[in-house]
């Protein structure tokens, strides 16, 4: 859409350009006809500059033809006066000449008129311009109408109060421009087309003419956020401080639990040592009376000949062994969980276990390497056990080797020999605490004991191949040190 402004602005000119045409023509034939010889090639200067001025491409052509006509009006009307002849040719490329300069120079002007143009109309932010004596509206871009809810046209030549939301606050705006010349993101609020009041970020800048340049940024949507960000904050700051009181006067009473707790964990523990200490006292004396209750048993026998008072001894001798048995087992259940569970060296471990052990010949391989689990402190006992139960058991074990693999789950410590392997229909029984009470309760110990740190043991091998114990260890119970 053309501006009906711009529209009248290029009727103006147009005609005034033709009147000058027709003035410097006239003018010829007039001074022509009349032997006046000395003015009218001045009048010709006003059309060329004018033409020259608003359509600077055709200006060259221009200035040629109007300086053709001119030769031929004195070529015809002088007589071919050869002094008049000769001055019109240099008045013809006199205007040729200034044609052609005055066409480069507005063509270079048109050009960054242009250029600007782009800048003003395109430009993301809105642009207007205003006469700081007349406060009136002289230009508009598209983004500042759009932002303002006009057409871009709608307010050319208006007041500035029409977008003005406060007169007071203009009346500032105003006066620091005068003042400085130049200010920058001045905040203002200003109205749109549909009465609403919107805040806008304004610099503007006094140029010569007293034309005053502004750009705008509408930052309502902005400040809005900004707002709804700040509130947002501070019911953040107050729910925060909130929770943070209430975390405050939960951990105070976590702390007061905590101590309480202590001091119980701390009488529990003494309560323990003295129970403990009391069951080792205990136990031991009844261990020393019932080896003693042996010894006399084993000794009537020597002296007593009636075969059915020697089957009563017997059977008092058994009696006792399962006692012992079980003083035995007591005495090192209650150590299970007594101190915390460590990391350990499996090699070594399992090193420390069989040095004890009558081995019959069985060679034992360990194959652990620097592998470490965290396990209770009795770990050792896991490893005699296994052992143990091997030389009891296997009837023809030569070899055992004790190895270990990462799985999915984590990792499985292989312990594997040679012997007659374990029935299946007792795999999982040999692990219960009532199986074979005559011959003690190691394997139950060594599943309890690693039951401390959620590591199980399983027995695997296939009958008469040998058996196979598995000590599946989850993620974070082991490591290779």
């Amino acid at each position: 859409m053309i501006a009906p402004v711009s529209i009248r602005h290029q009727i103006f000119w147009n005609t005034t350009i033709v009147i000058s045409i027709i003035i410097a023509i006239y003018s010829t034939f007039f001074c022509l006809t009349r032997g006046i010889y000395e003015v009218f090639p001045f009048l010709y200067f006003l059309p060329i500059i004018l033409f020259v001025n608003f359509y600077p491409k055709r200006g060259v052509a221009f200035s040629l033809t109007i300086s053709t006509i001119f030769l031929l009006l004195v070529y015809y009307f002088s007589n071919f006066n050869p002094a008049l002849i000769a001055v019109s040719t240099a008045w013809f490329v006199i205007f040729v000449t200034i044609g052609f300069i005055t066409s480069s120079f507005a063509e270079g002007f048109k050009e960054e008129e242009r250029k600007y143009r782009e800048i003003f109309e395109n430009s993301q932010a809105g642009i207007f311009t205003f006469s700081l004596p007349t406060l009136r509206i002289l230009e508009m871009n598209g983004k500042c109408a759009q932002m303002l809810g006009y057409s871009r046209f709608d307010l050319i030549d208006k007041e500035l109060s029409r977008v003005f939301q406060d007169p007071g606050e203009r009346d500032t705006f105003l006066s620091q421009i005068q003042k400085n010349t130049e200010i920058s993101d001045s905040e203002l609020l200003l109205h749109t087309r549909e009465g609403q009041v919107r805040q806008f970020l304004v610099s503007a800048s006094l140029s010569p003419g007293n034309r005053v340049i502004c750009s705008a940024l509408d930052i309502t949507d902005r400040k809005l956020a900004e707002r709804v960000i700040q509130k947002a904050r501070e019911d953040l700051e107050r729910k925060v401080r909130e929770r943070s009181e209430e975390l405050t006067r939960a951990n105070d009473g976590l702390k007061a639990e905590i101590l309480e707790r202590k001091r119980f964990e701390a009488t529990l523990q003494l309560a323990n040592r003295k129970l403990n200490t009391l069951s080792s006292i205990t136990g031991k004396d009844i261990f020393n009376q019932i080896t003693a209750i042996a010894t006399f048993v084993s000794r009537a026998e020597e002296m007593v000949k009636d075969p059915a008072l020697l089957e009563h001894l017997r059977k008092i001798e058994q009696s006792t062994q399962i006692i012992q048995k079980q003083i035995r087992f007591a005495r090192d259940y209650q150590d299970i969980g007594l101190h915390s569970p460590q990391w350990q060296n499996i090699d070594i471990t399992i090193g420390t276990a069989i040095a004890g052990l009558d081995l019959r010949g069985i060679r034992v391989d360990k194959d652990a390497g620097n592998l470490e689990i965290y396990a209770d402190l009795l770990l050792e006992r896991v490893f005699f056990a296994i052992v143990d139960n091997t030389i009891r058991h296997g009837q023809k074990t030569t070899h055992i080797r004790f190895s270990a693999q990462e799985t999915g789950e984590g990792l499985t410590i292989f312990c594997q020999d040679n012997g007659i392997g374990v029935s299946p229909g007792v795999k999982e029984r040999i692990f219960k605490h009532n199986y074979q009470e005559i011959t003690g309760y190691g394997l139950f110990l060594a599943s309890e004991i690693l039951g401390m740190t959620e590591i199980s043991v399983v027995e695997t091998g296939e009958p008469g191949l040998g058996a196979r114990f598995e000590i599946r260890v989850p993620k974070g119970r082991y490591r290779f040190a």
